[in-house]
């Protein structure tokens, strides 16, 4: 084979067809004094919620733009909660005390709510738009220019400065990394463009502002086969420990022998939330682990966060990409890195090919200002 093809080879990936789409937009502005005070009208100081007014008022404003612009998958939200989006085969919202949890099918499921908390003045008010369809990642930038205008009118009738409301554009994909043992027939082929690259071919430019960022979160199932890799005595202290060491031994020697350096294992029940940060962090906030990495450094290691006197139901494995995970074809070569580390991974956990489950999810995501 000659050399040039091995090279486009490298950049492809081969999907099984039972993978899943999913895109999300979210917009998210502070609730300052200056709309505090132009709304004034609709705060009732009294009430047991004196917000509430001001929400719904917004809410209305918000969802007739979207009937305007035919946009019928989308949530107000103004209750400092947390907005995740997953794929599911049924509706359902779910909410914890800091999280609201979006599941759907995009083929079928529609919705406008509101969630709001009227007894308080939340720091920021959210509004998230679910992409409809059975092509997603196809008319990706069609949903993110319709989106778009509609945070933009909006801004606009309610008095906000565009600059001030940070729009987020969030694209997965979810497939098992063994589906073909399963039974799956059947690939779809990805280069896993960035998202500016696979915009600007539609005709939609981002602005100059923006960030990105890629990376992989890996499901592993801790069931009865996984435990009993390491003796288990559970009446001593921090008796997990030797599980999840000899987990994450195994996952970050196969990580680095595919030249991944950055990640981590996540194993104290906690949500990890990865997201572009200058500096990188890991902050711990009730529920959620919060994750900051820098795209500019390739080499952050890898971060380990487990809880030995915890046994947690699922280990979280995560990939994150540095500039140098991305070629001049995207990000495909890197998604090869990942799916080889892994099944050398799996291999080392005498990991049940056609009865486990090892479900890999593919992040991209961009982040900008309005100008």
């Amino acid at each position: 084979m000659p050399l040039s093809r091995t090279r486009s080879t490298q950049h492809k990936v081969y999907i099984p067809t039972s993978a899943r789409e999913n895109q999300y937009l979210m917009a998210k502005f502070v609730l300052t004094d200056q709309l505090i005070e132009k709304f004034g009208s609709l705060i009732d100081n009294d009430a047991s919620e004196p917000y509430a007014k001001l929400y719904q008022a917004l809410a209305k404003t918000f969802f007739k733009i979207n009937d305007e612009l035919n946009i019928e998958n989308a949530q107000f939200i103004a209750n400092d909660k947390f907005a995740r989006v997953r794929f599911s085969p049924e509706k359902l919202v779910s909410q914890t005390q800091q999280q609201l949890l979006f599941l759907y099918n995009p083929q079928y499921h529609t919705s406008q709510n509101v969630f709001t908390d009227g007894s308080k003045r939340v720091k920021k008010i959210a509004l998230l738009f679910l992409a409809n369809g059975d092509e997603i990642r196809l008319q990706a930038a069609n949903f993110h220019k319709q989106v778009q205008q509609a945070i933009t009118k909006f801004s606009e009738e309610i008095g906000i400065e565009k600059q001030m409301v940070r729009v987020c554009d969030h694209q997965h994909l979810t497939y098992d990394l063994f589906a073909k043992s399963k039974g799956i027939e059947g690939t779809q082929v990805h280069k896993f463009r960035s998202m500016t690259n696979r915009y600007l071919a539609d005709d939609q430019n981002l602005p100059e502002n923006t960030d990105a960022l890629t990376y992989a979160v890996v499901d592993l199932p801790v069931n009865r086969r996984v435990r009993s890799l390491v003796t288990i005595d559970e009446n001593e202290p921090a008796c997990y420990n030797e599980l999840y060491n000899l987990v994450a031994d195994a996952f970050i020697t196969a990580a680095k022998n595919q030249n991944l350096f950055n990640g981590a294992v996540i194993a104290n029940g906690l949500v990890p939330i990865v997201r572009s940060a200058k500096d990188e962090n890991v902050i711990a906030d009730g529920e959620l682990l919060m994750l900051g990495y820098n795209p500019s450094l390739s080499s952050g290691g890898y971060t380990c966060k487990w809880d030995a006197n915890k046994l947690v139901d699922t280990i979280q494995l995560i990939f994150v990409a540095s500039d140098q995970n991305k070629s001049s074809h995207g990000y495909g070569k890197f998604v090869n890195q990942i799916e080889q580390a892994l099944r050398t991974f799996a291999q080392q956990l005498d990991f049940v090919t056609d009865k486990e489950e090892m479900l890999v999810r593919l992040h991209q995501h961009i982040g900008f200002y309005l100008d």
